[in-house]
């Protein structure tokens, strides 16, 4: 079966002919050499895309398996930890780190809004025994952005751990590790990316990490980072697990196209395409769901379903006439918003306009 739809959604993203035609390829030895050269390029220019001169790990696995993969390498039970959360994807954080046994404090704050940075510090000075902060810097539920670099500055003058999920921002947003202090970075292949699902990348920035990751005492196997670690160090390099190794290839050609264009004028591309959606949506009459507009993502917009709407009208419609599909809002925001992404391939301006301009036109048709 196949689809014409064209998805406008905060992931999985569409995929680039470049990324299809590289994963099209007779299969490798994920024990050979060139396959050894491709794990090599993916370090690479993984370290240029993340800014830092750590570690860069891929998984067969999803953002939230990689998630889960943090805590289990970097906790250990009864350790002290905070989650910032203002969505379901700081809830999931929560969630994780409570199964497997951490002490695990919250700060709650709206949803729609972005952490409180003089709050955030107010309370870790308060609480000298938390170790380790876990944070969403794109909060995919919400359309909302944390600023990670005064969150990390926070981090490095308590002498913390932070811990940051990048799924539906790295690729897309700014993020420098070593000049920021971030000590891991975990995302996936789906979103600005431009990979099909099925890969998680994890990014470890220093000796500190690594002095994190020992101390850990929560078992694990297949997410020990220690042995991909050790794999990668052999000659050719390898995964220490059977790699997908048809997605790497496609991993491998989406990160040579983003260090082609550079990563900042990647980051550039998609400020500018979501910026100029969010005007044109707005002179159109939509309303922004997130309450501050400088907190918005630059990966994925949310906006208020029109009054006389369910956001499934809005969905069907779009389907029916444009064949072009957004998301519905997810968790407590379901049927309350609409959510449009601007991740890699999509973040195109005339395509962004043509989904405004599809967007005017569903709820305009019955006036």
């Amino acid at each position: 079966m196949t689809s014409n739809e064209y998805l406008s959604v905060p992931g999985p993203t569409p995929i680039p002919s470049r990324v299809f035609n590289a994963m099209n390829i007779p299969m490798l030895y994920h024990r050979g050499k060139d396959f050894g050269e491709v794990i090599e390029s993916i370090i690479t220019n993984g370290q240029k895309i993340f800014k830092t001169s750590g570690d860069i790990l891929v998984f067969a696995a999803t953002g939230r398996g990689v998630m889960e993969g943090t805590v289990v390498n970097c906790i250990s039970p009864g350790e002290k930890v905070l989650v910032l959360v203002n969505g379901k994807f700081g809830e999931i954080f929560a969630e994780i780190a409570q199964i497997f046994g951490a002490d695990v404090d919250t700060i709650n704050f709206s949803w729609g809004e972005a952490v409180d940075i003089e709050r955030f510090e107010e309370y870790l000075k308060k609480h000298s025994d938390i170790q380790t902060v876990f944070v969403v810097h794109c909060e995919t539920s919400t359309g909302v952005t944390n600023n990670i670099k005064e969150i990390a500055a926070i981090i490095n003058k308590y002498k913390k751990f932070l811990i940051v999920d990048a799924v539906s921002s790295s690729g897309g947003l700014e993020i420098n590790m070593d000049d920021w202090g971030i000590d891991i970075v975990c995302t996936a292949s789906q979103k600005a990316l431009m990979t099909p699902p099925g890969l998680g990348i994890v990014a470890i920035n220093s000796n500190k990490s690594w002095e994190k990751i020992e101390s850990s005492n929560i078992p694990r196997f297949f997410w020990d980072f220690k042995l991909y670690k050790e794999a990668q160090e052999r000659n050719p390099k390898q995964t220490p697990f059977t790699s997908p190794v048809s997605l790497m290839l496609g991993l491998r050609e989406a990160f040579e196209m983003i260090i082609e264009e550079g990563i900042d004028n990647t980051v550039l591309r998609h400020a500018k395409v979501a910026g100029t959606f969010r005007e044109k949506i707005k002179s159109k009459g939509f309303h922004l769901f997130p309450k501050n507009e400088l907190d918005c993502a630059n990966t994925v917009t949310s906006i208020y379903t029109p009054d006389g709407f369910t956001s499934e009208e809005i969905i069907d419609r779009l389907l029916q006439k444009y064949n072009l599909r957004v998301a519905n809002g997810f968790s407590k925001l379901k049927g309350k918003i609409l959510r449009i992404g601007h991740m890699g391939f999509q973040a195109d301006l005339f395509i962004n306009l043509a989904i405004a301009n599809a967007l005017s036109d569903v709820v305009l048709q019955d006036k």
